[in-house]
């Protein structure tokens, strides 16, 4: 395997260099000035130009407080038991959030000005105006800036220190490989080990699950203790002092979507659950299994243990976009170029895969493990993808140019598409494409199904945790949880009882998890409007794409003319994945 490729973060700080230390000092000093405004807000309304002047002094400060944060998460990230890197996320988040307190004076004073002023101000502020109107949108939910400041500060020691060690925790784990092809009992991370839940061999498959539930299940009450903390934390801050009408609503006003969406994509989701059902059949009976297991779910149905070595990965992932358009490529290109691309295989590496864009203008950071299996070309495309996203909306301002969470799985999905087409283009073997096939309904559960089916666990779990639910409890509860999914199509083994305390995200980003689905089902619809209209649909995507969050996600995309965000536009969703069974059956008779 040609060489893999480590970021180069030195791009940002030298490790230990005293640069972090004069820009930790500059941003003091603007935040000082900065705060000379409160003075002048209490004298009466501000001109046009000064509030302009405001903003842009805003801007700048929190264009350096991103670029100080994003350094110490991608440190703590390339070797989460790095002390140095610990130290050093502890000191810029304590002084992120004396910065936000400093800074709490604007936002409290522009969610409280009068509608009437408000709209005056925003007369000359079109390029920031949705920030605006977000911003104000939170008025109901916004606390007095005493409270404000006690939460901020309260964050530290308290919630984000409590996620930080249950990363800590996690990403320590290391599993035994005994009876697993190629590894010589050594012991590996979490991203070396879930290569063998794709194996070709069910023993082997099964022998890797068993032992990634076997350790988390080791401390499963502890990080379940941790979950329970999160959510009470959560509950208390959201529903008690923020006064959300539920858990999930607020992610909902993060996402700027209107609840009922939401409540329409998971409740088409368990409708369709039967659909996978019929596939997992399907597979089972094409696989000669009498019924599937759960740790069959993403076997493949021929063996491939050929290594993709990384140069040629690479070629593969840019071909396909280039045959997209050769602007996708160029953008992803840069990434890899620019030395911002982490895919080495490290001990203490943070597990998983993140795309980190940090400022716009500036190219995105990747993180990723390439073990030179066909999924890494997947994981590859998928955060490249997010790179692209995010260097399309660079000309929005610093408030805007992230695509809210539902939007932001868009380009990533859409970019393993254009894979798994190129992919499919060079099969001939009636077999090879059916297992193409079987691939890609494989990541349909996991991106559809199985998200939507984590989204409503969670609403179930901070339910249960409100009532004083045990570890054990949200444990039986997460398997029923499973029961529902897939009915009496899989086979469910005990140890799956601990998947929910090894999912990252409803630990870091409560009910983040639907935007995958939301994001999978929207890259579907897209995708058929792709395969209708070929070049012709380039720049509608990449205007989609180009808007960043600049608007809200639901406006986004019925101007992209695929109409309201209801049941009938999930369900279309839906008919593409059946049509890709149809294929599968077609292909395998």
């Amino acid at each position: 395997m040609s060489e893999i490729p480590n970021w180069n973060l030195d791009q940002l700080y030298v490790e230990d260099s005293d640069k972090i230390n004069t820009d930790l000092e500059a941003l003091d000093e603007r935040g000082e000035k900065f705060a000379r405004w409160r003075d002048k807000l209490k004298e009466g309304l501000p001109t046009s130009d000064e509030f302009r002047q405001m903003v842009t002094e805003l801007e700048d400060l929190t264009k350096l407080a991103h670029h100080l944060s994003g350094y110490a998460a991608l440190y703590f990230a390339q070797n989460t038991q790095n002390q140095k890197a610990l130290a050093l996320m502890a000191r810029v988040d304590e002084k992120m959030a004396d910065l936000g307190n400093e800074l709490l004076f604007f936002e409290i004073w522009w969610k409280e000005l009068d509608e009437d002023k408000a709209a005056e101000l925003m007369k000359g502020m079109s390029d920031y105006r949705y920030w605006l109107e977000r911003t104000r949108a939170y008025r109901p939910h916004t606390l007095a800036e005493s409270q404000e400041k006690v939460i901020n500060l309260k964050n530290i020691t308290g919630h984000d220190a409590l996620i930080a060690l249950y990363d800590s925790i996690t990403n320590r784990y290391r599993y035994k490989t005994e009876g697993l092809p190629g590894e010589d009992g050594r012991e590996v991370t979490r991203d070396e080990l879930m290569v063998h839940v794709r194996s070709a061999e069910a023993g082997v498959r099964a022998a890797a699950y068993q032992e990634l539930y076997r350790v988390y299940g080791q401390d499963g009450p502890i990080l379940g203790q941790i979950y329970q903390t999160a959510v009470r934390d959560w509950r208390i801050e959201n529903i008690r002092l923020r006064n959300y009408v539920a858990p999930a609503a607020v992610r909902h006003k993060a996402n700027d979507l209107r609840p009922e969406t939401v409540e329409s994509l998971l409740k088409v989701a368990k409708t369709n659950a039967p659909l996978f059902g019929e596939f997992f059949r399907l597979k089972a009976a094409t696989l000669g299994l009498g019924k599937l297991r759960r740790y069959d779910i993403y076997a493949p149905l021929l063996a491939d243990e050929s290594v993709v070595n990384f140069d040629d990965g690479v070629k593969e992932v840019m071909g396909a976009f280039d045959k997209f358009s050769p602007r996708f490529k160029e953008l992803a290109e840069n990434i890899v170029k620019e030395d911002r691309f982490s895919a080495r295989p490290a001990a203490g590496k943070q597990g998983g895969a993140f795309c980190y864009s940090m400022l716009p203008g500036e190219t995105p950071w990747v993180l990723m493990t390439y073990n030179g299996r066909r999924q890494d070309l997947f994981t590859m495309a998928h955060e490249l993808g997010h790179g692209i996203h995010s260097q399309l909306a660079a000309r929005h301002n610093t408030f805007e140019f992230h695509a809210t969470l539902p939007l932001a799985e868009t380009a990533s999905t859409f970019g393993e598409m254009l894979l798994a087409d190129r992919i499919m283009g060079q099969l001939e073997n009636k077999r090879a494409r059916a297992n193409m096939l079987f691939h890609l309904l494989d990541d349909a559960y996991a991106t559809v199904c199985r998200q939507a089916f984590f989204a409503m666990f969670e609403i179930t779990a901070h339910e249960m945790v409100e009532k004083g639910a045990t570890v054990d409890e949200l444990a039986d509860a997460y398997m029923l949880n499973l029961s529902d999914q897939f009915g009496d199509a899989v086979e469910i083994s005990d140890e799956f009882r601990w998947e929910w305390v090894s999912i990252p995200h409803i630990f870091h980003t409560p009910f983040y998890v639907y935007a995958y689905t939301f994001g999978q089902l929207l890259v579907y619809s897209l995708w058929r409007q792709y395969q209708k209209d070929g070049d012709d649909f380039v720049p509608r995507l990449t205007g989609l794409l180009s808007k960043g969050g600049s608007a809200p996600p639901e406006l986004i995309v019925e101007e992209s003319g695929l109409g309201p965000l209801d049941e009938s536009f999930w369900q279309g969703g839906f008919d593409v994945i059946a049509d890709l069974l149809a294929e599968l059956k077609k292909t395998l008779d």
